[in-house]
């Protein structure tokens, strides 16, 4: 059986010695996959570190692990890729999320564009951010990467275009772009080590916020004739970015 991987928040650490592993962590290791005490596991603590371990004691509150040594994961991409995706109906932007995890991205930002149909009470988002980055921890476990990407709290279009990075690169999907493709876009420059994607919701992005993206820098592109789903297409983004410029492939 592959050793079972769990990601350790802060403070559930005793120096690099062992670990306190709670919750549906525990619950999942102890009850669904019936691990006991001499048990294997991967810990990771979410920096890019990882460590065998093994499990030492089980009780109601938890499993206590003890460290026995270093390990290692393969590297995660050397390019940061952050998608910015307006939020999208139903469970699309858990699908989303979990793809984007797999394939590579670095980081999310949900935002709330002119057209979004969503619209969550602070409390609300709050709630879905956590259950947006709880699938972001399993599907990094699941698919051996050694980094959790940052999952950031819902925020407007506007405010998400302030936080593009100087010296890299963003780019704004949006389907009535005519003249430039992102592969193109991609291949026309040279690569840098930070990138902004950013994706529209159901009803696509509206002409004043393809200027004003275009205004900070953003180079409008298209992802080819067809029409994309917006989880779809924030997946597909991040696949061709790292693959032109990161690890993939």
């Amino acid at each position: 059986m592959r050793i079972p991987r769990v990601f350790v928040p802060p403070g559930r650490w005793r120096g690099r010695e062992e670990a306190w592993i709670t919750g549906d962590d525990a619950r999942h290791l102890t009850r669904v996959l019936r691990l006991a005490a001499g048990s294997e596991l991967l810990l990771l603590d979410g920096s890019g570190r990882a460590y065998a371990a093994e499990i030492r004691e089980v009780d109601r509150d938890g499993v206590r692990a003890v460290i026995t040594g270093p390990a290692e994961l393969p590297a995660d991409p050397g390019l940061r890729v952050t998608l910015v995706p307006s939020l999208a109906k139903g469970d699309r932007m858990e699908d989303l999320v979990q793809k984007a995890t797999e394939v590579g991205v670095a980081a999310i930002v949900p935002v709330i564009s002119e057209r979004t149909v969503v619209r969550l009470t602070p409390e609300k988002a709050g709630r879905r951010v956590e259950r947006w980055r709880r699938i972001a921890t399993e599907a990094a476990e699941q698919c051996r990467r050694p980094l959790v990407p940052d999952v950031h709290g819902v925020c407007r279009f506007e405010d998400a275009l302030k936080r593009l990075p100087a010296g890299g690169a963003a780019f704004f999907l949006w389907e009535e772009e005519r003249g430039t493709g992102l592969k193109q876009a991609l291949r026309s420059r040279a690569p840098v080590r930070e990138v902004f994607l950013f994706t529209g919701p159901e009803g696509g992005f509206t002409p004043e916020e393809a200027a004003a993206a275009t205004a900070r820098g953003a180079v409008s592109v298209s992802l080819g004739p067809r029409l994309l789903r917006t989880d779809t297409a924030g997946v597909v983004a991040v696949a061709l970015v790292l693959y032109e410029w990161g690890d993939i492939g």
